[in-house]
């Protein structure tokens, strides 16, 4: 009888048609995820969602702790399961665009999922055919498996692919159209777009074996994959058409690799790559100083004219970036706590160690005006999590 009353009060309300006033108290009482998910309820509570007081941007925190996956918002001092927003439980990130995260599970399957609405996307699977390459996967018992050549196999790690997460992940919220492209094992380059039934292994299409190069890094914006190589030289592939093509003639950064000099007892920790807005790449470094004895930053820019990489001071009017995350993102427009503004660099204590270490990390925020290192204020995780790493989802 109740749940029959129930159903009728259900039916003969609109919910659309709240109180304006009532409906803007009850979203500005909800947690982030569920804030921000009201404004895809109708158009009437996204126009209220909008005169809602905003929420100030705040990059959030993957932490596994054990196995487990967890979301840490710092602005809320809240965790969300990985499980309870909806991830799988042996799932592993990756990279992130907007609202999406690509994440991998321990059988090696690829698949991006939309925090706000649930919605999951899973890629091509590593078992099926690989075009462009002769590599192939190969799953094992007990592990994950093996990537295999004509005269190469190595094990596919699963420490090895969350400690270096080399991926970049792109999508377009409105049409749907994404790129996923990942490296394992500096050697290994794989990549799909929304339509793909198969990943493409793009090694030998390059020579990369015969040029004595592999893969440090890669970023993606504006349908052009940028990757870093050894000898400091940048590739640049266009994924505006069907099939990734190579940029030669208008890539500047080919016949200009990277270099610099460091001062006495800087030594070089981590070398990552990012995109600004503009579409200019930035080569970031972060230096152990032995005379400072702490943890610096460089940022890099190739100077088109006299074509010499410069140290720059910034990273742009509004921008700031997370270390490793391969574009800059906008900043607030001031500071909201914990360093978060315009020029800062987010990075995890991993990030301040030569080798990839799954050793138990923290994170900071460095601002490049300053050179000073903020900490976050202190967590329940701080004595046991795994490894934790930045990222900005789209809402915040």
């Amino acid at each position: 009888m109740r749940e029959e009353t129930r159903r009728k009060v259900s039916e003969n309300h609109d919910w659309s048609k709240l109180c304006p006033d009532l409906l803007r108290s009850i979203l500005e009482s909800l947690s982030s995820i569920d804030f921000h998910r009201t404004k895809t309820v109708c158009s009437d509570w996204y126009s209220i969602w909008k005169t809602c007081v905003k929420r100030p941007l705040c990059p959030w925190r993957i932490i596994y702790v054990k196995d487990s996956l967890m979301l840490f918002n710092p602005g809320e001092d809240k965790i969300y399961e990985g499980t309870n927003v909806g991830l799988s439980k042996d799932s592993y990130y990756m990279a992130s665009s907007g609202n999406w995260l690509l994440m991998v599970d321990s059988h090696l399957g690829f698949y991006i999922f939309n925090l706000l609405t649930y919605k999951r996307i899973d890629l091509p699977s590593m078992e099926s055919s690989i075009r462009g390459g002769k590599v192939r996967f190969e799953r094992s018992m007990g592990q994950w498996g093996h990537f295999v050549e004509p005269c190469r196999k190595d094990n596919v790690s699963k420490n090895f692919i969350i400690c270096q997460r080399l991926a970049v992940l792109w999508i377009d919220e409105r049409a749907g159209d994404y790129v996923v492209a990942w490296i394992y094992d500096n050697h290994y380059l794989f990549s799909c777009k929304k339509g793909d039934d198969s990943w493409w292994n793009l090694n030998d299409h390059w020579n990369m074996g015969s040029l004595n190069l592999s893969f440090l890094d890669l970023a993606y914006r504006n349908s052009k994959l940028y990757l870093y190589t050894t000898n400091g030289h940048i590739k640049i592939v266009d994924f505006s058409g069907n099939d990734p093509k190579e940029v030669i003639e208008k890539n500047p950064y080919w016949e200009h690799p990277f270099r610099c000099l460091l001062k006495e007892g800087d030594y070089i920790c981590k070398k990552k790559m990012a995109i600004q807005k503009s579409g200019d790449v930035l080569i970031i470094m972060s230096i152990f100083s032995l005379s400072k004895d702490k943890l610096l930053f460089y940022i890099f820019k190739l100077n088109l004219e006299s074509n010499i990489w410069e140290r720059v001071e910034s990273i742009g009017d509004d921008e700031m970036l997370i270390f490793g995350h391969g574009v800059t993102i906008k900043a607030p427009v001031q500071d909201v706590g914990d360093g978060i503004k315009s020029g800062s660099i987010y990075f995890a204590t991993v990030d301040s160690r030569p080798v990839y270490d799954c050793t138990v990390s923290s994170c900071g925020v460095f601002d490049l005006a300053t050179s000073i290192t903020k900490w976050p204020k202190e967590d329940s995780f701080n004595n046991r999590f795994v490894i934790t790493q930045w990222f900005v989802p789209g809402f915040a």
